[in-house]
């Protein structure tokens, strides 16, 4: 490529004494350079003459793809360049309910200052964001501790699971999952997201009863719409909310098992500086809540 950049400098110039300048090389080296390209094309690519150097039929021809070729390697260099620096690249992102605040928030830090940085958004479960890790599909996807031991895991929110009730239902405010044993549920589907389901279960085991689930829904939002109509109870994150839903009172669950912590998870050894850049600023905005 050197040479090449050469050929195309000189051919511009048609002086090797002033190209050699421009190239920061001796007139000797330009033109061992030159020598080296006609040898291997088995051609001259000048001419020389009395009337100084010219470009012969052949370095005409040569010259029309030369420019594109060194022009396409310089725009490939500056790509890298910025894409090594993190300003520049591809960065696919899982996150759910728990992040809706957080990842926007990264996001725009994040275009501030490297906005050559296309960004693909997944909502998912934690499994599917781990099945999608596994599989390269993800850079960087939001999932519920304990993490599996194949990812590298920054913690970055708690949370706690609310039971949620309507007039239909009436709940006292320090209402426990014991006290709904009798009552009906609207879960979150344990397709969708069996993480959540099974820690739902588990809770109301500690209970001593089995949750009476009338209907399954893929959303939170699904299952907030079908308690504020009356049809049963709910337990949701707290960072669910129900504000959307006039009319709903939640009722946060004291166990101790009922809170736990979402982090942020990635492949080891991912070198992508994208996510790098990503995750230096994820790392701030977590502290600040």
């Amino acid at each position: 490529m050197r040479e090449l950049k050469s050929f195309v400098l000189l051919a511009e110039q048609l002086h090797f004494g002033r190209a050699s300048r421009l190239l920061n090389l001796s007139q000797p080296a330009l033109t061992k350079q030159i020598r080296r390209m006609e040898d291997e094309l088995g051609a001259p690519l000048f001419e020389r003459g009395r009337h100084g150097t010219m470009l012969s039929s052949l370095g005409k021809q040569f010259l029309k793809e030369a420019r594109g070729v060194v022009s396409g390697f310089d725009r490939l260099l500056d790509g890298a360049h910025t894409s090594a620096r993190g300003e520049s690249g591809n960065l696919s992102l899982g996150f759910g309910f728990h992040t809706l605040e957080l990842v926007p928030r990264v996001i725009v830090k994040l275009r501030e200052t490297s906005p050559g940085i296309q960004i693909t958004l997944r909502d998912m479960s934690t499994a599917e964001q781990t099945d999608a890790l596994r599989k390269g599909e993800l850079d960087l996807g939001f999932v519920r501790l304990p993490g599996a031991d194949d990812f590298k895991l920054l913690p970055v929110i708690k949370d706690r699971l609310t039971l949620v009730s309507s007039a239909a239902y009436p709940l006292p405010a320090n209402a426990t999952l014991g006290s709904c044993r009798d009552l009906p549920f609207v879960s979150i589907s344990e397709a969708r997201s069996p993480g959540f389901f099974g820690h739902f279960l588990q809770l109301c085991g500690k209970h001593s009863f089995h949750p009476r689930v009338v209907q399954q829904v893929p959303e939170f939002t699904t299952a907030l719409a079908l308690v504020q109509a009356g049809l049963g109870v709910t337990v949701i994150p707290q960072s669910a909310g129900t504000s959307r839903f006039p009319g709903l009172r939640q009722h946060p669950l004291r166990d101790r098992d009922a809170a736990w912590t979402v982090a942020a998870a990635w492949r080891k050894g991912d070198s992508n500086p994208a996510l790098a850049k990503f995750l230096a600023i994820l790392k701030v905005e977590a502290k600040r809540g």
